[in-house]
């Protein structure tokens, strides 16, 4: 039985290229830039799948105890297929079929994927959800440090968001990057809110932040952190299981931003895809900061 590997000691870092390159350029950079292309395919081939799917339910549920749908479904099967004709060793966590190994050897890689996060928005015709896939080590933990290529790709987008460690997060040949910004007062936040009471301390933050949205998809609203378009995601429910959250969770960290728990520690690292987090992601530390003083507040 494979031991999983330690977290890396620097967190939250993304090291910056060097030059103002290109998306294509940047990849060639890395160390294995194929995955770009790989990450490219399995949007290409979900959006395909979900879009000639049924919205009907499959009458299942996943480990997590969710209700599965038919679109939940073509979308996983169309991902295994493409990754079972790359002939690669892998293991891939998925959240409808769980862990399963494909390829023959013994594989570097593992794929965290959600096929459709945000899976209630996409079944009422909401434009927020999205294929969640992190590429990690086998042995790694699940935590974002140790994401080596993330792909979150809007199901009703052309255009995927990727990060590949240490290269940046892009949209195309476009560059994210975090808003920057430090204050509270000044931030447009979202905050998850589904199946949960807010305790004092969140209510404050949701009081005290310029504007609030919810999104129902935490790997669309940790994107649009990454991309500069809100400030910061709080979701204090204890809810979030990996596959959702470890790709757009790398992309926040490459645009610059800062992602922990609610008490400004790193983020904790579940055994498997049933555990479950809370996490605090912002434009940058000083931010993620506040947010943890303002909620820690409210709690005494």
């Amino acid at each position: 039985m494979r031991r999983p590997l330690k977290r890396p000691l620097v967190s939250n870092s993304a090291s910056q290229p060097a030059g103002n390159g290109s998306f294509a350029e940047i990849s060639d950079r890395t160390v294995d830039p194929p995955w770009v292309e790989r990450l490219l395919m399995l949007h290409r081939k979900v959006r395909q799948a979900v879009a000639q799917a049924s919205y009907a339910g499959a009458g299942t549920r996943n480990a997590k105890g969710d209700d599965v749908k038919l679109f939940d479904l073509a979308a996983n099967n169309a991902t295994l297929t493409v990754l079972r004709k790359l002939q690669l060793p892998l293991v891939v966590d998925s959240e409808e079929s769980g862990r399963l190994e494909i390829g023959y050897g013994t594989p570097r890689h593992r794929l965290v994927l959600d096929p459709v996060d945000g899976s209630d928005n996409w079944a009422r015709r909401l434009p927020l959800s999205a294929l969640s896939c992190a590429v990690l080590p086998v042995d790694a933990s699940l935590h974002p440090d140790w994401v080596e290529a993330a792909l979150v790709g809007p199901l009703e987008q052309d255009t995927p968001l990727i990060a590949l460690k240490g290269s940046g997060a892009w949209r195309g040949n476009d560059r994210l990057e975090t808003s920057k910004l430090r204050n509270i007062t000044e931030a447009m936040i979202s905050v998850e809110l589904n199946h949960h009471s807010p305790s004092p301390g969140l209510a404050r933050l949701i009081a005290t932040a310029r504007g609030v949205r919810c999104y129902g998809c935490v790997s669309r609203a940790l994107s649009l952190v990454a991309a500069g378009a809100t400030d910061a995601h709080v979701d204090a429910r204890g809810r979030l299981t990996a596959e959702s959250y470890l790709a757009a969770a790398r992309l926040v960290i490459e645009a610059g931003g800062w992602v922990a728990g609610l008490d400004g520690a790193p983020l904790a690292a579940p055994e498997s895809l049933t555990g479950r987090v809370s996490l605090v992601a912002a434009s940058s530390r000083e931010l993620c900061d506040e947010i943890v003083e303002v909620l820690g507040d409210g709690q005494h």
